[in-house]
């Protein structure tokens, strides 16, 4: 990051994004500006995790506490995010059809990667790493369709995202913190949760929501995100997003099923004190809120949305007219 800032201020002199943004638009051939470019690009894949650059994230939510875990998956690897969306709408309008190519690419093909690899694995919180890498893959190819509604969806799916993960990785260390071994491997929790139908049903209603299944807020997310596709007449990529949407399914309710309904292997068993469930409630309160009155939250959405989508504005605001 500090390599691709020093090649912008090198050839244009300037840090302010709005002046950036007038200055690289008057000097489209700069002598830095494409290593620039590429080395922001791999600064933010690297910070969301985008495929194929997502190679740290799996094994930090194995080995981290659940609270690092749950405020890196749902807030931290947003940055990345808001870098593309200043990047391709604000920054480098020449090379935006580009980038907005690349990322749409690498958004489904981090559906596919991390919704198999999340099949795949064996441990509770790893599998939740590779789902993030899914979801962020959904944000990517909203993003990447760039309309004024794909980009809503973008930012409604990624404020939902942050409230859902969360939640999820949340039970995850709760489960994992019951267990006779502090774990989440799938052999060490299988059936621990078996005394826990509270924290059952946050779990489930919780995998709905990833899934976006009503009446959930991750319902709402995936239904802007295919009106978007349909608007742009994008529908090769619509396809490939409902068909490897259950794949989500499939993984949330294998663990579901392991956890909850399945007998514990041989000497694992639940502890009576672990975690709290105090802020997954909460959480999960808000998905189910958020899934029924969406209105406020879509609205907020739009409105950005609109400022994003016209830089002219954002420049006037910042430099004056």
């Amino acid at each position: 990051m500090l390599l691709g800032i020093g090649c912008l201020y090198v050839s244009y002199g300037t840090l302010n994004m709005a002046d950036l943004s007038v200055r690289i638009q008057a000097q489209a051939d700069g002598l830095l500006l494409l290593p620039a470019i590429g080395f922001l690009l791999a600064t933010f894949m690297i910070k969301s995790a985008v495929f194929p650059f997502h190679f740290w994230q799996p094994d930090f939510h194995a080995a981290s506490p659940t609270a690092v875990s749950a405020m890196l998956s749902s807030v931290v690897v947003k940055l990345g995010v808001y870098g593309f969306l200043r990047m391709t709408f604000l920054l480098f309008a020449a090379q935006a059809v580009q980038m907005r190519g690349l990322l749409l690419v690498l958004g489904l093909v981090g559906i596919l990667f991390g919704g198999l690899s999340a099949i795949g694995t064996h441990n509770v919180k790893r599998m939740l790493a590779y789902s993030t890498l899914a979801q962020i893959g959904f944000i990517l190819v909203g993003i990447g369709w760039g309309t004024p509604l794909a980009i809503t969806a973008a930012l409604v799916f990624a404020f939902n995202h942050s409230l859902i993960k969360a939640a999820m990785l949340m039970l995850a260390g709760f489960v994992a913190s019951r267990a006779s071994i502090k774990s989440a491997a799938f052999d060490v929790v299988t059936g621990v949760g078996r005394p826990l139908p509270t924290a059952g049903l946050l779990f489930f209603i919780g995998s709905l929501a990833l899934a976006g299944i009503p009446p959930t807020s991750g319902f709402v997310s995936k239904l802007l995100l295919f009106s978007s596709g349909i608007e742009a007449a994008a529908f090769w990529p619509l396809l490939i997003l409902g068909v490897f949407s259950i794949l989500t399914l499939v993984y949330t309710m294998r663990a579901f099923m392991r956890i909850w309904w399945q007998e514990p292997a041989e000497g694992i068993s639940t502890k009576p004190t672990g975690d709290h469930l105090l802020a997954p409630i909460l959480l999960i309160g808000l998905i189910l809120l958020l899934g029924i009155w969406a209105s406020p939250l879509v609205e907020a959405a739009q409105a950005v949305s609109a400022w994003i989508t016209d830089p002219a504005a954002y420049v006037a605001a910042v430099l004056g007219n």
